[in-house]
Formats: structure tokens, C-alpha cells, sequence
């Protein structure tokens, strides 16, 4: 499906949750983790972002979850290509991300941008792609 996925955390639910939207912006399908309570079924269905528009002032919203849009390209060349430090076992580190989860992918992607501004300011060595996967550096 063509279009725009989001991923919704919150500490108060196991799991993450992915809306998919069709290039209107209008929801077409919902992933909800395992293991979902009752009460949070009944949240979905009340504040259910069932266009683009409602997810985008959900993600600015101050609240006690977070949204974020999953990028189009999850493979480990975009990954690799990002990552900017070409050092190590190339093999090594793909192994690694294809045993990372989506909301795992996504996190390490987004959080490249701001791990190589960290690096810069402070002078600090830039880890190597596999302690970068493997030390978690994006859930910092």
C-alpha cells in the first residue's frame, strides 16, 4: 500500500501500534500489538485518527504517547547509507538489523540525525555501525 505509516508508543501500552493511510490521507489499516487491553480498544475507537490531519495534531500534542512516521525506506542500505561511519562488518551489522523489530528500525534511523549532531559538538569518535545497532545508541 502507497501512502504514509505511523507508529504510536506509550508507556502505558505493550507494544506499538501502526496507522497506514492511503496518499489521501485517509486511514486504511490498523496493527495493533498482541496483547491490548479492553480500555485501550475503547480509547482507539473514540480519538481513532481516521485521516492524516488528525494524526499530524495528535503527534504535536502533549500527551503521554508519542507518533512518529515510519520512513519509506526501512531497508538496512538506507541504514548503512545514513550511518555516515563505514567501518566494521558490513555483514555483521545487516544481521543485526534484520533481527531488529520495525519500531526498533525506525527509532535507529531517526535517531542517526541527532547522534551524528551529538558527535560533532562534542568531539566524541563515532561508534561503529554494529555498537551503534548493538549498544542501542537510539534509545538514549
Amino acid at each position: 500500500m502507497k501512502g504514509k505509516q505511523y507508529i504510536f508508543r506509550s508507556h502505558l501500552v505493550s507494544g506499538e501500534i501502526i496507522f497506514k493511510y492511503d496518499f489521501h490521507g485517509f486511514l486504511r489499516e490498523v496493527i495493533f500489538p498482541e496483547s491490548l487491553s479492553l480500555s485501550h480498544y475503547i480509547w482507539i475507537g473514540k480519538y481513532l485518527p481516521y485521516n492524516e490531519s488528525i494524526i499530524n495534531r495528535m503527534k504535536n500534542s502533549r500527551a503521554a504517547f508519542s507518533i512518529e512516521e515510519i520512513p519509506a525506506d526501512l531497508s538496512f542500505n538506507r541504514f548503512w547509507s545514513d550511518y555516515r561511519y563505514k567501518v566494521g562488518k558490513k555483514k555483521m551489522a545487516e544481521n543485526i538489523w534484520n533481527r531488529m523489530s520495525l519500531s526498533d528500525r525506525v527509532k535507529a534511523l531517526s535517531y542517526i540525525p541527532k547522534y551524528l549532531d551529538h558527535i560533532r559538538r562534542t568531539g566524541h569518535d563515532q561508534a561503529y555501525p554494529t555498537t551503534y545497532l548493538n549498544q542501542r545508541y537510539f534509545d538514549s
